[in-house]
């Protein structure tokens, strides 16, 4: 089975979006005490309706075993942490990224990755939901395969009373002996009702990309779903599929980059939307020259404008976005200031323009650094990403917050 491989390329040129004049640097962005300790890692960041931004994340119980913590912060304060599920035999990676989804009944489901054979890339997506009255179900395995391959890079999305379930899904692969196994990854789906039962799994696109996340919002009509796929040529673009509550499209590619690579760049694509009005972030490096992009619809995903370039001075990429009420897009991502590796945030205007791009935290470039994300409530931007130490077990969970209007 292919591992993640890491994609280091650098480039020379800089052809930066066109910027509107006069907007001012913004400051400093405020540091948040956050309930997330000691070894802690892979934060993941929900804004729900009511204004609260859920943070949730991995931190080891005990030399063997590892918990999924969650908490809710209101602006002021943090809700009490609590735990969505301990394990002993958890697949814990920087880039494959548990997750936590409120649902609007005032349920809570989560999703996760347990070990499901001796290779160190055979596990599966576990699934749990709590009940009326709060209580964590037992977990649930969307997938009904049963082989021991690779299964994750989940995203979780209410849907009519239920719960969907979009995953990268290794069935099709097989082992080699030279350890880069043959086969293709799929991308799969199904539906979870309130008590864990699944319906309709789904085969969504027979070929993609083996280790780039996968995102996925609600659009004013339907599901719009965002991944990378995988030409026979190895032709890495990001592709889109829709669900309109009873049937999945075709999939069709976001925009032809034309980016060639043997091997998993572990860099996915990031969705955001506002009924029909849809942001979508994402890196690429064809002819080896990196950039981030994003890119505006104004029919819920069907049809994206021209591309529009928000960093080529050699990102990491790790990107995500949110849209604001003006129409414009936040983008983050790894990339490079005058001082090193930042998290950098940059404000993008569906007419081409943008604003200044900005550095938010300093970043290590290690992938202990993990996938930064970024949540957007009352008027003010979350980031999360990992401090990852200078020690074993000594990374932690670091989060920052500032006013979107500081972001110009």
């Amino acid at each position: 089975m292919p591992r993640p491989l890491v994609l280091c390329v650098l480039s020379a040129c800089l052809l930066l979006a066109g910027c509107r004049p006069g907007r001012p640097a913004v400051g400093p962005a405020e540091r948040l005490d956050i309930p997330a300790g000691p070894g802690s890692g892979q934060p993941h960041l929900h804004a729900d309706e009511d204004g609260h931004v859920w943070l949730s994340w991995i931190e080891p119980v005990d030399t063997t075993r590892h918990a999924l913590r969650y908490a809710a912060f209101d602006g002021a304060q943090w809700s009490d942490p609590a735990t969505a599920a301990v394990g002993a035999d958890w697949f814990v990676n920087w880039a494959d990224v548990p997750s936590l989804r409120p649902l609007p009944d005032g349920r809570l489901a989560v999703h996760y990755l347990e070990s499901g054979g001796p290779d160190a890339y055979a596990y599966d997506v576990r699934i749990a939901q709590t009940n009326g009255e709060g209580v964590w179900q037992p977990a649930v395995t969307p997938h009904r395969d049963g082989t021991e391959t690779e299964h994750g890079f989940v995203s979780l999305l209410p849907w009519d009373g239920r719960l969907l379930a979009v995953w990268l899904d290794g069935r099709a692969m097989q082992a080699s002996a030279d350890g880069h196994g043959s086969g293709a990854m799929t991308l799969r789906s199904a539906l979870l009702d309130p008590s864990g039962r699944v319906e309709q799994e789904t085969l969504l696109d027979e070929r993609t990309c083996e280790c780039c996340p996968t995102n996925a919002v609600r659009t004013g009509d339907g599901v719009l779903v965002a991944y990378r796929d995988r030409s026979e040529n190895e032709i890495r673009n990001i592709a889109l599929v829709r669900y309109d509550g009873e049937r999945w499209s075709a999939p069709y590619p976001l925009h032809d980059d034309g980016w060639q690579i043997h091997g998993c760049p572990v860099n996915g694509p990031a969705l955001a939307a506002d009924g029909s009005r849809v942001a979508a972030a994402w890196f690429t490096a064809p002819d080896n020259a990196p950039r981030v992009q994003v890119a505006f619809s104004e029919d819920g995903g069907r049809r994206f404008g021209a591309p529009i370039v928000v960093d080529d001075d050699g990102p990491i990429g790790r990107v995500d976005v949110v849209l604001l009420d003006d129409g414009s897009a936040l983008v983050s991502w790894m990339g490079r200031d005058a001082e090193g590796t930042a998290l950098r945030l940059r404000r993008v205007y569906a007419d081409g323009s943008a604003g200044a791009p900005v550095s938010v935290a300093a970043l290590s470039r290690s992938r202990g650094t993990g996938m930064p994300r970024m949540a957007h409530a009352d008027g003010r931007l979350y980031l999360a990403w990992v401090d990852p130490g200078d020690a074993p077990d000594a990374s932690r969970v670091r989060m920052a917050r500032l006013a979107v209007d500081d972001v110009q």
